[in-house]
């Protein structure tokens, strides 16, 4: 589980400032530190959801409007592994290009591989 939220924390570190609504950067320590310290996968999502209700529009897809309230719906309801780093994993393909870092261009396919050690 661990790694799991490490994966959950090298996300969120390679948005940039223009991903996040700007009450995050108030919130963002104590949101790491959570994520850090969650021992269950039932909290992690609700982690997970709290950092997306924090994105900012143009910070994902335009598909992402029809497709958000089914995903925080089971993210409401995910109890394992699989399904976090599934619902993780599709927030991050849904997140444009423009509010991620240089490196994460670099260290994405990595992560993503990692990610797949969970869902398969």
């Amino acid at each position: 589980m661990v790694e799991l939220n490490q994966l959950l924390l090298e996300f969120e570190s390679n948005l940039t400032w223009e991903a996040v609504i700007e009450e995050w950067k108030e919130r963002r320590d104590f949101w790491m530190s959570e994520v850090s310290a969650a021992i269950d996968q039932k909290h992690l999502a609700k982690l997970l959801v709290e950092l997306e209700s924090n994105f900012q529009r143009q910070a994902v897809q335009s598909l992402w409007k029809m497709i958000r309230e089914s995903w925080v719906a089971e993210c409401h309801i995910a109890s394992t592994l699989e399904e976090v780093s599934s619902l993780l994993l599709e927030l991050e393909s849904n997140t444009t290009w423009e509010v991620v870092t240089d490196e994460w261009q670099k260290n994405r396919e990595n992560w993503v591989q990692q990610m797949y050690k969970f869902i398969e």
